[in-house]
């Protein structure tokens, strides 16, 4: 035997070295997490042309938290309603396609046809599917309507149907978003439905009040007037009633849609294309409601924004937010907050509106009415003072809904003209969200898709939104720590099967034809 010495062990060491290898004891190499490799394997995902296929199943599988920006109406499919139409023994109008609704006939000359029987010609169903969405409307040539009208039209064809069968729409949408691994959705339910002739008889005195409000040119001007019609509200014993009925509904379509897996809130609106009047009776209604019921955790402003009403009264309607922010309080617990607002502004582009308009929808929906959310914001670049203005959103904390599917089909904005890549460069926090998904015919995976494919986020950013949906959404603390951990064990579930498909995919050779 030869006996070790520290010299024999140097000699050793020296040739260990000199043929390449290390006297130390070899050290497995460490083993990249699971976050790592499906970081890694986003990456690659994106890389090159990207693996659209595989990465249509990643967005897919990604936990996505909440879906923020969602209209209950417009997030159910056609399909859906000519079923609860069917299961209604319902008719359609053979030429207009609208519903005959009870009582009525079908227009002179045409037929009032059963879903079944619509849907046994082909032509006239499909023809059906473009006026109650927008399928179809890109793929072929026919006489169009401009984009932005064939969405908001769509509303009119099924509106009616989705209140009557609000459980059954619940439902749908509840089991679609636990498909695509969504566990909460915020959704813009309906205007609780206060109508001005129930508290003035007279419609001399609407008349009065609407003509006040449109004259009325500073935020003091515009509470004086207020002050005077809360005092009438007040006075009518028909309010009362209204509301409790609105919770009452809402409260029983909602019963078996919160469970371990999922959630749902919802946000009382205003159409911001009615008269003065009505648009502030339905936000006082709004935020009454919300101030009494727990499922109710926001108001909003809806409906086309380029609307000639809608651009005329919109700094009115702002001042009407900051009236009622400094008179309704909402419980939180042993205080009180601010309503929660996620305000539809900056759904505008060139070419819709005079410049003039392009000016100050975002800035008046942050400064004048304190919005916590922007849906859409995508005039930015257009606002007075942008650079201020998003400095301003970074320091309050006030996020963007991003909608790309929408912003690209009713403003025609995509790519690198839609202005994510400012909002990221600003650090505005932003959150991806669906908006119309059943007339888009999209869903919140294929959202994250469109973000992945065109801006090349990384994996980080992409998860940082995705809890943004959470951290933004208007859910009130407890709910909002269940939504965190149920996010949390998602990701480390969805984390650990992407990484072991990154090790099946990473080395297969890519071929095309």
């Amino acid at each position: 035997m030869i006996k070790s010495t520290p010299r024999l062990n140097t000699l050793l060491a020296s040739a260990l070295l000199a043929i390449g290898l290390s006297a130390q004891p070899l050290q497995a190499k460490p083993v990249a997490s699971d976050e790592a490799q499906t970081a890694r394997f986003f990456a690659h995902l994106l890389s090159g042309t990207p693996k659209t296929s595989i990465l249509n199943l990643f967005v897919t599988q990604l936990p996505k938290g909440g879906d923020l920006h969602h209209h209950f109406s417009g997030a159910i499919y056609a399909e859906n309603y000519l079923t609860w139409l069917a299961a209604q023994d319902g008719k359609i109008d053979s030429c207009t396609l609208r519903v005959v609704q009870a009582g009525s006939s079908p227009a002179t000359g045409c037929q009032a046809l059963s879903v079944a029987q619509l849907q046994q010609d082909n032509a006239k169903y499909r023809q059906l599917l473009t006026l109650w969405s927008d399928a179809d409307y890109g793929n072929h040539f026919h006489l169009q309507v401009p984009p932005d009208s064939n969405f908001f039209n769509t509303f009119s064809y099924f509106g009616a149907l989705a209140m009557p069968n609000a459980a059954q729409g619940l439902a749908s949408l509840k089991q679609r978003a636990i498909d695509e691994n969504v566990s909460y959705i915020e959704t813009m339910f309906s205007a609780v439905g206060f109508k001005q002739n129930a508290l003035y008889e007279q419609q001399a005195r609407i008349d009065e009040v609407n003509r006040a409000l449109r004259l009325a040119s500073s935020q003091a001007e515009v509470n004086a007037v207020l002050e005077a019609v809360v005092g009438d509200v007040q006075q009518s014993a028909a309010f009362a009633p209204v509301l409790q009925s609105y919770i009452g509904k809402l409260e029983q379509a909602h019963q078996g849609i919160d469970d371990e897996r999922f959630m749902m809130r919802y946000q009382t609106y205003a159409a911001r294309t009615q008269d003065p009047l009505q648009v502030f009776l339905d936000l006082y209604a709004g935020y009454r409601v919300a101030a009494q019921s727990p499922l109710v955790v926001g108001v909003n402003i809806v409906a086309p924004e380029n609307n000639y009403v809608s651009l005329r009264d919109y700094t009115l309607h702002m001042r009407m937010f900051n009236f009622l922010n400094e008179r309704i309080k909402v419980s939180n617990g042993n205080t009180s907050r601010a309503m929660n607002l996620a305000l539809h502004a900056g759904e505008l582009t060139l070419g819709m509106v005079p410049p003039e308009d392009l000016q100050f929808h975002i800035t008046e929906a942050v400064d004048i009415a304190n919005a916590r959310r922007i849906g859409h914001g995508v005039d930015i670049s257009y606002e007075k003072e942008p650079l201020k203005l998003m400095n301003t959103m970074k320091s309050r904390d006030v996020a963007i809904e991003i909608n790309l599917t929408s912003n690209e089909f009713i403003l025609g904005v995509k790519g690198n003209d839609h202005p994510y890549l400012l909002y990221a460069a600003y650090d505005v926090p932003m959150i991806i969200s669906t908006d119309d998904a059943g007339v888009s015919r999209n869903n919140l995976s294929n959202q994250y898709l469109l973000l992945a494919t065109r801006y090349s986020p990384s994996y980080k950013t992409l998860k940082t939104y995705v809890y943004n949906s959470i951290r933004y959404s208007f859910l009130n603390e407890a709910d909002k720590r269940l939504a965190y951990r149920r996010l949390d064990k998602s990701f480390v579930q969805f984390e650990e099967k992407m990484a072991k498909l990154y090790q099946k995919v990473k080395h297969k050779p890519h071929h095309s034809r």
